[in-house]
C-alpha cells in the first residue's frame, strides 16, 4: 500500500511540474487561438514558457491566479506555448528567454513583449497597455484592408481617373508604421508605376518622408538610374524635380 501512495504521490508530483508554465484555463493550441482572435477581431496574449522554467511557475502560481489579471486576460485570446515542444513558433518569435509574454494584433503582428517574472501590479499594467495597443492596431489594419480593398476595385476599373485616384489612396498607407501594411500598399504602387507612372509623382511631394521614399523607390525601380530624385531634398527642389518629370512622361 505504501509503495502504490508513493507511486501515486510521484505521479502527481510529476504532473505539477509539467503543467506548471501552463496555467488553468489557457488554449495550448496556438493555430486554433489565432483563429479565433481573428474571427472575433480580438488580441491575442501568448505566453511562452517552458516545464523547467522556475520563474515560469512562479507567474503560474501566482501572478496569473491574480483575480484582476484573469479579469483582463478574459477580454483576449490567450494561449501558452512551450518552446521545448514548438520550437518552431518560438523562433518565429524570436524568443530568447522565457518566460516571454508577446501581445499580438488580430493579424498576428507583435505590439508588445515583456520578459521575466513580474508581479501582478506591474504585469497588469502592462497586459492593460498593451491591450490597449493592440486595439489601436487592430483598427488600423482593418482601415487598411478596407483601403487596399478600394485600390483593388480601382484598379479593375476602366475609369479615366481610377489609376490616379488609387495612387492617392495609397498615400496613408505607405506612411503606416506598420510593415505589412507597407509591404500590401507598395505591391500596389508597382502595379500603377507598370500603367502609369505619372499616377505617382504626387506622392514624390507629399509631407511625410516615408512617404516619399516608397514612391521614388518604386519609380526607380521601374524607371532606373535615369530616374533621379531625392526624396530628402527641400520642398522647392522637389518640386522642381517633379515638374521635370511630368514633362517627361508627357512627351
Amino acid at each position: 500500500m505504501k509503495i502504490i501512495l508513493c507511486i501515486l504521490l510521484l505521479f502527481v508530483a510529476t504532473s505539477v511540474v509539467v503543467r506548471a508554465g501552463v496555467p488553468d484555463g489557457w488554449s495550448t493550441n496556438y493555430p486554433a487561438t489565432l483563429s479565433v482572435a481573428e474571427s472575433a477581431h480580438h488580441p491575442i496574449l501568448v505566453y511562452f514558457t517552458a516545464s523547467w522554467c522556475g520563474p515560469c511557475k512562479l507567474m503560474s502560481q501566482i501572478t496569473l491566479t491574480d483575480p484582476t489579471i484573469l479579469q483582463t486576460i478574459s477580454g483576449m485570446e490567450h494561449v501558452a506555448v512551450d518552446i521545448d515542444q514548438h520550437p518552431d513558433i518560438a523562433t518565429k518569435h524570436r524568443i530568447k528567454a522565457v518566460p516571454t509574454f508577446v501581445m499580438l494584433s488580430t493579424a498576428d503582428d507583435e505590439v508588445e513583449r515583456t520578459t521575466g517574472f513580474q508581479a501582478a501590479a506591474d504585469f497588469l499594467q502592462w497586459l492593460t497597455n498593451s491591450f490597449v495597443n493592440a486595439k489601436q492596431v487592430a483598427v488600423q489594419q482593418a482601415l487598411a484592408q478596407k483601403t487596399l480593398a478600394e485600390v483593388d476595385k480601382l484598379l479593375d476599373s476602366q475609369a479615366t481617373n481610377a489609376v490616379h485616384l488609387a495612387a492617392v489612396k495609397l498615400f496613408d498607407l505607405c506612411g503606416e508604421h506598420d510593415a505589412m501594411i507597407v509591404k500590401a500598399a507598395t505591391e500596389r504602387l508597382k502595379i500603377i508605376a507598370d500603367r502609369d507612372p505619372a499616377a505617382l509623382l504626387d506622392g514624390l511631394n507629399d509631407s511625410r518622408l516615408a512617404v516619399r521614399i516608397q514612391f521614388a523607390n518604386t519609380l526607380h525601380s521601374k524607371i532606373g538610374n535615369a530616374f533621379d530624385f531625392d526624396p530628402w531634398s527641400d520642398a522647392a527642389t522637389r518640386e522642381k524635380k517633379i515638374l521635370g518629370l511630368c514633362n517627361t512622361f508627357t512627351k
